[in-house]
């Protein structure tokens, strides 16, 4: 949501290559996205308790040890979409709140939540 938001940064990285682990501060290699994801795992495991939101974690400190494009994919993608066209056109998610699919609304949940985070987090910025 917030590289999407606020744009992704330019890295090239080819496996394999070295980087400092966001987690343990040592220098680590990493030869698949499968080392890349087991990093990001710990690393949401880490911040459960974090004061800021995961999406804003994920923005700060992927760009650390990966390339943040690797792990966007199209479903992702047509998710904000939907959001965003629903959202603006006020299109009901269902007819009613029983109809609405769980999943769905947990999904639109975040979704939201991280706006507010990326508000918050600009507003801190600019000051205001």
């Amino acid at each position: 949501m917030w590289f999407s938001q606020l744009g992704f940064p330019h890295i090239t990285l080819e496996f394999p290559y070295k980087r400092q682990s966001p987690l343990t501060k040592k220098v680590k290699t990493y030869d698949s996205i499968i080392q890349v994801w087991e990093e990001i795992e710990m690393l949401v495991d880490e911040w459960e308790s974090s004061q800021f939101s995961l999406g804003r974690n994920l923005y700060f400190h992927l760009p650390l040890f990966m390339n943040p494009q690797w792990i966007i994919d199209i479903e992702y993608q047509m998710l904000l979409k939907e959001y965003s066209i629903i959202k603006e056109f006020n299109i009901p998610l269902a007819n009613t709140i029983e109809e609405a699919s769980a999943r769905k609304l947990d999904e639109f949940d975040v979704i939201s939540r991280e706006i507010k985070s990326i508000q918050l987090y600009m507003d801190e910025k600019n000051g205001r």
